[in-house]
């Protein structure tokens, strides 16, 4: 045989490897490798058969790990809720409570009893704040971490993000998550990923939960007592104080103010519908101070739709909480604090806000309309098991109130009137221009410098 021959045979081999295309060569590197595992198994024992079987209940394995945090968003989005809530078209695209319940029936079942309770919690309201909300969070995060069993041929550090993720979605079924927790959910996950895979799972389990105590006794705890010491100082004898609703740091300083620095103050406390937070604030400051409470604190508690010019006249400085301070300056608060900071920079008295780095986001937003939450409109509707007041009794009359029974109450029928709405949102957004301090942990600091708080806190 020739050279020119043997060419002659090569070339037209070379052309048909030629004409294969890219999909064409790994199809045929997919069969091969799957006959030579084939023929591995059966050299070891294992049947064609049996085979199937194992592949059958690897896929049946996938399908049940689908049920992660981006497969239940989607089923979120697909499912039509037959439901005759009506919420206004400018609200349309905020996610009501039934939507948010509509997942947590898949992954029940994986979910641990402690994050059942506290989603309950969170629903009921009987949780309510964000320092509450995440202190509560994290030490129920530290019983879902001990105990945690890491499942065969996997590690802790892959695969108990994972399973956070699924008790984080259902406890999202309750309220959205605030500010503060979703910052601590990136620390703990980062914390996760930090840990060796050498590392045993009970070594590791303790790490977690101790980085979780000094997680809370930094940015909590700590916290509040340095945001309460510099804050004190802006409380002088004699003078008055106007704050709205409940906040853990200003209950803390009020209670600082009166006990350690026996300073004697007027506390104006607004309040307005459906939560009262405001009277949580009241009864938590007489049960800190007892009977030494009319010594130090002279309280007032005004509704916030009655709270008249001439309240404000005399108030010398506003305390406000916050649910989070947003990159461009603004505080996103419990809804009615706006008005409040408004109607203050009016008559030029400071607006001062407590609020911990943990809740600084990195988010800007310029209304309240395209981030919120929704409540339920039924709270606040007026119910069978609220009492009439004596002097709306008085008002209305013994004979009216006779015929008109319990069933006439107002609004009772709000739904079968087509042209009417009840919204209930959760918070409001303030312009920078009406608060004059944010108080910190970092300090006293301008609206303007949170952009440089945020820094110092992912530097740390």
């Amino acid at each position: 045989m020739t050279d020119a021959k043997v060419e002659a045979e090569a070339k037209p081999a070379a052309t048909e490897e030629k004409k294969l295309s890219n999909k064409e060569l790994k199809e045929l590197k997919k069969k091969e490798k799957a006959a030579k595992r084939a023929a591995q198994k059966e050299a070891s024992g294992i049947t064609p058969e049996q085979q199937k079987q194992i592949a059958e209940q690897k896929i049946e394995k996938k399908k049940q790990k689908q049920t992660t945090a981006t497969h239940l968003k989607k089923q979120l989005n697909q499912t039509v809720i037959k439901e005759n809530k009506k919420i206004p078209h400018l609200f349309g695209h905020l996610e009501t409570r039934e939507q948010r319940n509509a997942s947590s029936p898949t992954i029940s079942h994986i979910v641990h009893p402690a994050i059942l309770s506290l989603t309950l919690k969170y629903s009921s309201y009987s949780v309510v704040g964000s320092v509450a909300r995440l202190r509560n969070m994290l030490q129920v995060f530290k019983q879902v971490i001990q105990d945690y069993k890491t499942p065969e041929n996997t590690t802790l550090t892959r695969h108990l993000t994972g399973h956070l993720s699924h008790q984080i979605e259902y406890l999202k079924s309750g309220r959205p998550l605030s500010v503060s927790m979703g910052n601590a959910i990136r620390w703990l996950k980062q914390e996760i990923s930090l840990i060796s895979i050498d590392t045993s799972d009970k070594k590791a389990k303790e790490i977690l939960c101790s980085k979780i105590d000094d997680f809370i006794k930094e940015k909590i705890e700590l916290s509040d007592q340095l945001i309460v010491e510099s804050a004190s100082t802006h409380i002088s004898n004699g003078s008055t104080i106007l704050t709205y609703g409940h906040s853990q740091v200003l209950e803390e300083l009020f209670v600082y103010c009166a006990k350690h620095q026996n300073k004697h103050f007027t506390l104006i406390i607004v309040d307005s519908r459906p939560l009262f937070e405001g009277k949580t604030l009241i009864k938590n400051l007489s049960k800190a101070l007892g009977d030494e409470l009319s010594n130090y604190i002279s309280i007032h508690y005004v509704l916030l739709n009655s709270l008249s010019s001439t309240l404000l006249e005399d108030v010398d400085c506003v305390f406000l909480g916050a649910h989070a301070m947003l990159s461009n300056g603004r505080l996103f608060a419990r809804v009615g604090t706006a008005m409040i900071a408004m109607m203050s920079h009016t008559r030029n008295i400071p607006v001062l806000t407590c609020c911990e780095s943990i809740k600084f986001s990195d988010k800007v937003q310029l209304d309240s309309v395209t981030n919120n939450e929704l409540a339920d409109p039924e709270d606040l509707i007026l119910k069978k098991s609220q009492k009439k007041s004596f002097a709306l009794e008085q008002f209305i009359g013994k004979k009216d109130d006779e015929k008109n029974n319990d069933d006439d109450e107002p609004l009772q029928n709000w739904r079968k009137i087509q042209t009417l709405n009840v919204l209930n949102i959760m918070y409001d957004l303030t312009p920078p221009e009406y608060i004059n301090k944010i108080i910190t942990e970092l300090g006293a600091l301008p609206p303007s410098s949170v952009p440089v708080i945020l820094r110092e806190y992912k530097n740390t």
